[in-house]
């Protein structure tokens, strides 16, 4: 039997709302067993400390037990491609960092995967400035002065970081080419620990870092932070100087995000970027979040985000290209 025009407008009609009735159906529901986050970062570190801390406030929200598991390694490839083995349904999350989008695209050897394609922005939950730090024997208390002392003896300081094509690295590359000063950029197998080793022993001069790793040194009085790598200071430390305002653009900030695995249901993925939305503006979740080292940020969720990842990459990926043909 051959249908009618009108009959078979209905029909698709009737059909496509029975699919999305379903969809909304399958989002109401969920959770309705447990969720995992897969951490691609080591037990301990800030940003493992921060996923749980979602992780604890996704369980509170839901009713539903939510874990953090830990796959770190490979620069964020065994994590990602932890959480594109899974099932798209939304019960496999992946907290990622900024170097997954912003680095690993970017380099010679690229992933077996699509970050743009396969991953689905769902929100960030944090942020970190790149400090610049230096020795306090140098007597130098800004950043123009450091730049001032490097230029009247060219080539003789030096700025220890993480490894090659971590943030650290790329901002003091960053640094150099912005501000001109003939200063050597020398990442470090051995992470920040090596690089204020290096300073505490004279063959360092300067460290470029997120605040929390550096804190004992500072407190020590064996470095001194000049400056932060944001658009503008902090409000938690409102001396401190933004680097941008000695050297315009020098803008460097390290970021965590949940993601998706693409094809998860889009009323899945809304369901889960309102919830950290709402986990995000908690005050007693925030401040936990900051002890753990985050940086008070505006909070970039799903489409916003995804434009944000765009804009980083775009600033950071002829940086990282020039870095790996070297």
């Amino acid at each position: 039997m051959i249908l009618p025009r009108r009959s078979l407008l209905h029909l698709a009609a009737g059909t496509a709302a029975a699919a999305a009735l379903a969809r909304i159906a399958r989002a109401q529901s969920y959770p309705t067993r447990p969720v995992r986050i897969i951490v691609s970062f080591p037990p301990g570190s800030g940003p493992d400390i921060r996923a749980r801390v979602v992780a604890e406030e996704f369980t509170r929200i839901w009713g539903r037990q939510v874990v953090a598991e830990n796959r770190p390694g490979g620069g964020g490839v065994i994590g990602v491609q932890a959480a594109l083995s899974a099932a798209p349904d939304g019960y496999t999350l992946l907290l990622a960092a900024a170097s997954v989008f912003t680095v690993l695209p970017a380099q010679k050897d690229n992933p077996p995967f699509d970050v743009n394609r396969d991953l689905v922005p769902i929100g960030l939950t944090s942020s970190e400035g790149m400090a610049f730090a230096v020795s306090s024997k140098l007597g130098v208390n800004t950043l123009a002065e450091m730049i001032a002392l490097a230029k009247r003896e060219p080539h003789k300081f030096i700025i220890g970081t993480n490894p090659a094509g971590s943030l650290p690295h790329l901002a003091g590359r960053l640094f150099v080419s912005l501000s001109q000063v003939p200063m050597t950029v020398v990442p470090s197998t051995g992470g920040t620990n090596e690089a204020v080793r290096e300073i505490m022993g004279g063959r360092a001069h300067a460290v470029i870092e997120s605040l929390p790793p550096l804190r004992g040194a500072l407190e020590a009085g064996e470095l001194k932070a000049l400056a932060i790598m944001t658009p503008q200071r902090l409000p938690a430390i409102p001396d401190l100087p933004a680097a941008a305002e000695t050297v315009p653009g020098l803008v460097a900030i390290g970021w965590t995000a949940l993601f998706a695995r693409s094809g998860t249901p889009e009323a899945i993925v809304q369901q889960v970027s309102e919830d950290l939305r709402r986990i995000m503006a908690d005050p007693d979740a925030r401040a936990r979040m900051e002890k753990a080292g985050a940086t008070p940020f505006q909070g970039q969720f799903t489409g916003e985000l995804a434009r944000f990842i765009a804009n980083e990459q775009k600033r950071w990926w002829p940086i990282v290209k020039e870095a790996d043909s070297r």
